[in-house]
């Protein structure tokens, strides 16, 4: 019975919202000098990490799993340690290309 009606009074806040806003002002497009030049450093940066940590995340957990079948690592004391070190691995290697891209933009 409680659940109806905390939805029908969620409802009841939510809806007169769209009545009170603002209407959309026209669209203005972004002038050539309004954001200076790091922050696309950064942003290009940002995109090739994330970007390749879905390459490097998969890679880095074979990777780690074929060490440690061989012996090469000991096995962790749980399942919450094994995926840290591979997630640590796989953040590495994507901090790590995108540090390359970075070098490589600056011969540029």
């Amino acid at each position: 019975m409680k659940k109806p009606i905390i939805i029908f009074l969620i409802f009841l806040i939510l809806i007169p919202v769209n009545l009170f806003s603002e209407p959309l002002k026209d669209y203005e497009p972004y002038e050539e000098g309004e954001f200076p030049l790091w922050t696309y450093n950064i942003r290009r940066a940002e995109t090739i990490f994330f970007g390749s940590l879905v390459i490097t995340l998969p890679l880095s957990i074979l990777l780690h799993s074929v060490a440690r079948s061989a012996g090469i690592i000991p096995p962790q004391t749980s399942a919450m340690n094994d995926f840290l070190t591979q997630a640590a691995i796989a953040g590495t290697l994507s901090l790590g290309v995108s540090i390359a891209d970075w070098a490589l933009g600056l011969k540029q």
